[in-house]
């Protein structure tokens, strides 16, 4: 998804990814994937703009692909209706996502004409700032020309979440809980689908309510599926907060710094 701005070697992309995940960590709201695209943003010497956009892209790739493995799942197993009828919330979202961004790419000028109309009702000095973010945005979609690359994001996307939902079974496992291995990617699904949206930091309270009720639906009271939650919260919490506090502090950045330029 970069690529088409600057060619990057991995441990840049890394490290901004890791100090990303980081804030979202420690910052409310998601705040996270704008310090993520910052980090990349200096450190690359690509547009901010344009490397936010491709975090966007980014999250709407995450989310046909944790839908693509709750079909499969909802194929083994039968789950209550209000699973399913989330899981087609969340498609009609990201298909109306996925087409503004691929409009932005493809009809750039009648897109930002038409996008430019409904700013109409704000001061004319603000209305041309959020034209000129949106023209900068436009410049981290170039991946939509190139349909081999697409291809290979989402395949490599659902891979990774699919490694994900397998590594969540080992939770299950030291918790001495043997259900069957779809339990590990409805986990997977609910929570992942629930935290994308703006929460408190770390996605405290939200992760562990939705791992609750995932848990709810194999049978597993509050009294394994709180403790449940906390373990696997911590075991994804911690090891990528310190990371990318360690990336944070090697790359010379603070959050204090990033917040300040941001309001500059």
């Amino acid at each position: 998804m970069v690529n088409p701005l600057k060619q990057l070697g991995l441990h840049r992309l890394f490290s901004s990814t890791m100090i990303g995940f980081m804030a979202n960590n420690v910052l409310p709201v998601r705040l996270g994937e704008i310090v993520r695209a910052y980090s990349l943003g200096s450190k690359a010497g690509i547009s901010r703009t344009a490397s936010f956009a491709t975090i966007v892209l980014e999250r709407v790739f995450d989310g046909f692909s944790l839908l693509m493995l709750l079909w499969i799942t909802l194929l083994i197993s039968p789950f209550p209706e209000w699973v399913k009828k989330a899981g087609n919330i969340t498609l009609v979202i990201n298909v109306a996502l996925l087409l503004v961004l691929i409009f932005l790419e493809i009809k750039t000028e009648p897109t930002l004409r038409f996008l430019t109309k409904l700013f109409g009702f704000l001061p004319r000095k603000i209305s041309n700032q959020l034209s000129e973010i949106l023209f900068k945005f436009t410049t981290g979609l170039k991946v939509f020309r190139d349909l081999p690359s697409l291809l290979w994001i989402l395949i490599f996307s659902v891979f990774v979440w699919a490694v994900v939902g397998i590594s969540n079974y080992f939770i299950f496992l030291a918790f001495d809980l043997h259900p069957p291995v779809q339990a590990s990617f409805i986990l997977l699904v609910m929570v992942s689908l629930a935290v994308s949206i703006p929460s408190s930091p770390g996605y405290v309270g939200t992760f562990h309510f939705f791992c609750i009720a995932a848990l709810g639906l194999f049978g597993y009271g509050k009294n394994i599926a709180l403790p449940f939650s906390v373990v696997l919260h911590a075991s994804q919490y911690i090891p990528i907060t310190l990371i990318g506090l360690i990336y944070l502090k090697t790359e010379h950045l603070s959050l204090k710094m990033i917040k300040k330029d941001q309001e500059n």
